[in-house]
């Protein structure tokens, strides 16, 4: 009866996209609460951990040892948890190396990836990036599967307070395939922006377009009420979504909660923590450092 359970529970699931999730959604996860407020708008955002995730070549800005966690729940169902780790090292010369470990799902559909990256800053004023990923699924019933895949993102510096990213995700087109399921993995191209005129303001705009749908915009604004505590809001569309924030510096650490609203799915928490080895307690949060 229980397993009958999980598997009624699945197809639901399918049908309405969210075990999909991680393969063919619009709404990818916000990979950090920070990014999750802002709308999941982070392509141009350089020099701070959470480039990891969201465009590569924003590590090589990184000046020390940073690691980070995640955690979210997807529209607020147990079956749709999201957790990863990551740990950001640079190494010489504006370079960094970068790895990741995610898990998501429940006992009938799991998802596991291992993720690892590089980045540098290859010209003043340019970084590229690339991020190679392994992902190993579960789903129950359908049988195992596993695929590699490779993801590469460039950022320029237009300006001291002006970046420029541009990142591309699963540039390979790998499909997964297990006995009975054959399923592509998305394939989405970002280019956004991000914009500091003041040390306490930032705005971030990016334009999202996986190839299976509709161009998507995403946009936010982070605003620092005092040294250590900054509030954020974002909005984007396919499908609309709204989201709002907040973070707190303690020291090298951060602590970052955020909480959006897709329409007819609902609401999804995330939290996340930041550890930055150098950081001390009078520095704001990192973009664009010079």
């Amino acid at each position: 009866m229980q397993r009958l359970f999980h598997v009624l529970q699945l197809s639901i699931l399918l049908q309405i996209g969210l075990v999909k999730g991680l393969l063919a959604q619009t709404d990818p996860p916000s990979y950090g609460a920070r990014a999750g407020a802002l709308g999941h708008a982070f392509t141009g955002v350089s020099g701070e951990f959470w480039s990891l995730y969201h465009n590569p070549a924003g590590i090589a800005e990184v000046s020390s040892l940073s690691a980070g966690l995640f955690f979210e729940q997807r529209f607020l169902l147990s079956e749709l948890n999201f957790g990863s780790g990551g740990l950001v090292i640079p190494i010489f010369n504006k370079q960094a190396l970068g790895l990741q470990l995610h898990s998501f799902g429940f006992s009938a559909y799991q998802e596991n990836r291992v993720s690892l990256s590089y980045g540098i800053a290859a010209f003043e004023n340019f970084s590229i990036g690339v991020r190679a990923n392994y992902n190993l699924f579960s789903i129950e019933d359908l049988g195992d599967a596993n695929a590699f895949f490779v993801d590469v993102g460039l950022q320029a510096r237009i300006s001291p307070e002006l970046t420029l990213g541009i990142t591309a995700t699963n540039v390979n087109r790998v499909r997964i395939k297990t006995q009975t399921l054959q399923e592509d993995l998305p394939t989405r191209v970002s280019a956004g922006l991000a914009y500091r005129p003041t040390e306490k303001v930032m705005f971030v705009a990016d334009l999202q377009k996986d190839v299976n749908h509709e161009v998507s915009f995403r946009g936010g604004v982070e605003y620092a009420i005092a040294p250590s505590f900054y509030a954020r809001v974002g909005a984007g569309n396919e499908p609309l979504t709204w989201s709002a924030g907040f973070g707190i510096l303690f020291g090298p650490m951060s602590l970052d909660a955020s909480l959006s609203h897709t329409e007819i799915l609902g609401y999804t928490p995330t939290l996340s923590l930041t550890y930055e080895v150098n950081r001390k307690s009078t520095e704001t949060n990192p973009i664009n450092p010079l």
